[in-house]
């Protein structure tokens, strides 16, 4: 029964970091912090032209960062609480869920699972 709660944590954190669309967002941020550097470093743009556009940024990127945070938070509190909640239930131990989910037999499972997965479905 473990196995499966891990197996659980697994699939729903991705599930939610999927519909939270966090890798996106992450991306989102690399490109702005880019583009931040790069009004920078422009010499057309004059210093009023560059803080606006950092101001622009900035707010992007804070809302970003309460964006990913809440996200994260909910991708990993809600399959955990599920667990926690049904170990309450006495259906199945919480501990014995997080011992098997960071067990190295199961990191490296579920590691190389993803990677046959993202290698199949990068070629489609």
């Amino acid at each position: 029964m473990s196995l499966v709660g891990a197996v659980f944590l697994v699939i729903g954190f991705v599930a939610i970091a999927n519909i939270c669309a966090l890798v996106e967002r992450s991306k989102r941020v690399v490109v702005l912090a880019k583009q931040s550097l790069q009004s920078i470093g422009n010499p057309d743009l004059d210093d009023d032209a560059k803080e606006k556009a950092l101001q622009r940024y900035a707010k992007e990127l804070f809302l970003l960062f309460f964006a990913i945070s809440l996200g994260s938070l909910t991708a990993l509190g809600l399959p955990a609480g599920v667990v926690w909640l049904l170990d309450k239930a006495g259906l199945m131990s919480f501990e014995a869920v997080v011992t098997v989910a960071l067990s190295w037999q199961f990191l490296l499972s579920t590691t190389l699972i993803a990677t046959i997965f993202l290698a199949v479905y990068s070629k489609r």
